[in-house]
């Protein structure tokens, strides 16, 4: 059976016996800290109920499920977002918002876990849809292309936080290296001539920093998606 998001539903969802003990901000804001300690996988409606030193089932009267804490969580946290200052220019401020994205995302690696796991949407994460299609307003493309926009500029900030964690993703040092050496002895073997011809061009400018070379392919993406004329 498909539950309700909890955004839907009252704040209390059972009247029966005794006054809850504890309030969602309570639940979520004890969520939030043993996700900062030990990470997303360490919330569990145990854990967390012992942290505010009571049983689980207390936590029952606010919550159907752990998704309905994860969800409270993501929702808190874009809630102390701040958006980057505005220059109008909408093609710069949509890049810089993105990366801006992207540094709160990196302060809070359980943050990525559950909006990689689970993209809910709450109030807050409401408001930063509408800024980031504020953002846009200014360009004459229908509004179903700007929600694709930002939509594919969200995917590729939040893949690009997953894959360089350091040790556990794709910008992994030595991964890089291991990647780079087979790109180059498969150039080098007569079999990949695309691949070779890619490599034999001018090498990528070692003076752009990542998150450079990011808002650089940000930019070109979103160019691509909302073009000028």
């Amino acid at each position: 059976m498909t539950r309700e998001s909890i955004w839907l539903r009252p704040v209390s969802e059972s009247n029966v016996g005794r006054p809850a003990e504890w309030s969602r901000k309570q639940i979520t804001t004890a969520a939030i800290t043993v996700a900062e300690s030990d990470g997303l996988a360490a919330v569990t409606m145990r854990r967390v109920a012992a942290e505010l030193g009571t049983a689980s089932a207390s936590l029952y009267r606010h919550l159907a499920t752990r998704d309905d804490m994860i969800d409270l969580m993501v929702d808190r946290a874009f809630g102390e977002y701040e958006p980057v200052p505005l220059t109008g220019d909408w093609r710069a401020d949509t890049v810089a918002e993105q990366l801006q994205r992207l540094r709160y995302l990196r302060s809070r690696p359980w943050l990525l876990d559950a909006v990689l796991d689970r993209p809910a949407v709450g109030p807050n994460v409401l408001r930063l849809f509408e800024h980031s299609l504020g953002l846009l307003a200014a360009h004459p493309a229908p509004g179903s292309s700007k929600m694709e926009a930002v939509g594919v500029l969200t995917g590729m900030v939040q893949t690009y936080a997953q894959n360089e964690r350091p040790g556990g993703g794709v910008l992994d040092e030595d991964f890089m290296a291991a990647q780079a050496t087979i790109l180059v002895r498969a150039a080098a073997d007569g079999t990949h001539p695309h691949l070779a011809a890619a490599l034999a061009g001018p090498p990528p400018s070692t003076s752009e920093a990542g998150d450079d070379r990011l808002a650089r392919i940000l930019g070109l993406v979103l160019d691509g998606l909302l073009p000028d004329s």
